[in-house]
């Protein structure tokens, strides 16, 4: 069996790119040969991986892709194939007409995300055209399965949910290392990409309002992205800009997470957060807004952390007060907690990903 992965570009601490990058090197360990065709952009540097580079962007880059992954698939055997986004899903498509590879295209947005510039009927004219082929589409919930299945009943079979490979002996390790000096010892966290789908105007706004009720620990917002000086002068406009820290993107952001009094995730929309599965193995406790598509459907309904309204100000300041009393929120027990995050260790996605592949 040789697995690759399509890609549309490898950005270091990307969400998407670190459960993938988790799941091969499962497949690694099960003695899988694995490699990565990265269209644009970094390259992953796990040991035994072999990286090769796509064409580039745009439609040319594209095109180019296309011709490179279908020559590569021929040359080197490939078998089995896992890509994601949308460029690497369509470029996926036309590289393996014809071919007998065993092919998954995977969701891991929620379908209306705008961040994407990609809307429901684009992508129902996509999803179409993958399914038109012998592949299948794996979602990373199974709220968003579910979602995709309303979209295109006509291929339920062939829309499956696998989950997402968070847990394993690295998080652990790496949040074992000393914290980053110059931050305050009692802090809320957050963590992501500065992009509006997170909500962290929403953030700032609910922390400036629930600071006039109650003293709060300062608010520590962990990532980089195009609303970071946007994100600066808000809190300065709300006057708490002494109380909340923005650190840039982390390579390692876990022990932040570990040590945090509470982690806060403000999403307007999600596939499957993977901070939340990383707060949940790190034994951090969780307030997480109740997009459509993720928090709800890990949190147990709210048993393994509390939910708020999503893009509601009030409710999330609310929600933070809560927070401090624990009114009417009572602390998942460990067994709970392992239960849930179970299905996130890597070796249980692999087997997921087999699964599919085998049916």
């Amino acid at each position: 069996m040789h697995i690759l992965f399509i890609l549309k570009d490898f950005k270091s601490g990307g969400g998407v790119e670190r459960v993938q990058q988790r799941l091969s090197e499962q497949f690694l360990k099960d003695g899988r040969r694995v490699s990565f065709f990265v269209m644009n952009g970094d390259r992953p540097d796990t040991e035994g991986v072999q990286s090769l580079n796509g064409g580039g962007n745009g439609i040319v880059g594209l095109l180019k892709s296309i011709v490179l992954l279908r020559r590569l698939i021929r040359r080197d055997g490939v078998t089995h194939l896992i890509s994601a986004k949308e460029q690497a899903n369509l470029c996926t498509w036309f590289a393996t007409l014809g071919s007998s590879c065993k092919v998954i295209y995977s969701r891991h947005a929620a379908l209306d995300c705008t961040e994407q510039k990609t809307g429901p009927s684009s992508l129902r004219l996509l999803y179409t055209l993958y399914l038109c082929g012998s592949g299948k589409v794996v979602t990373v919930s199974t709220a968003l399965r579910q979602t995709l299945v309303d979209l295109m009943p006509w291929g339920q079979q062939r829309i499956r949910y696998c989950p997402n490979a968070v847990v394993t002996e690295r998080l652990f390790q790496a949040s074992q290392a000393p914290l980053l000096a110059g931050l305050p010892s009692d802090y809320w966290l957050s963590l992501g990409r500065l992009v509006e789908p997170k909500g962290f105007h929403l953030l700032l706004d609910a922390y400036a309002l629930a600071l006039h009720s109650e003293a709060l620990p300062d608010l520590v917002i962990v990532g980089d992205g195009p609303l970071l000086d946007a994100l600066t002068s808000q809190a300065s406009r709300l006057g708490v800009a002494h109380r909340v820290h923005f650190t840039g993107f982390l390579n390692n952001p876990y022990p932040l997470l570990r040590h945090a009094r509470l982690f806060i995730l403000s999403s307007v929309h999600e596939g499957m957060p993977t901070v939340l599965i990383e707060a949940l193995a790190l034994g951090t406790p969780i307030l997480a807004s109740d997009c459509e598509t993720g928090p709800r459907e890990l949190l147990d309904n709210g048993r393994l952390g509390l939910l708020v309204a999503v893009n509601d100000v009030a409710a999330l300041a609310s929600g933070m007060l809560q927070s401090l009393t624990s009114q009417g929120y009572v602390a998942p027990s460990d067994k709970m907690v392992t239960d849930a995050i179970h299905p996130y260790t890597s070796q249980y996605a692999a087997q997921a990903y087999y699964q599919v592949w085998n049916q």
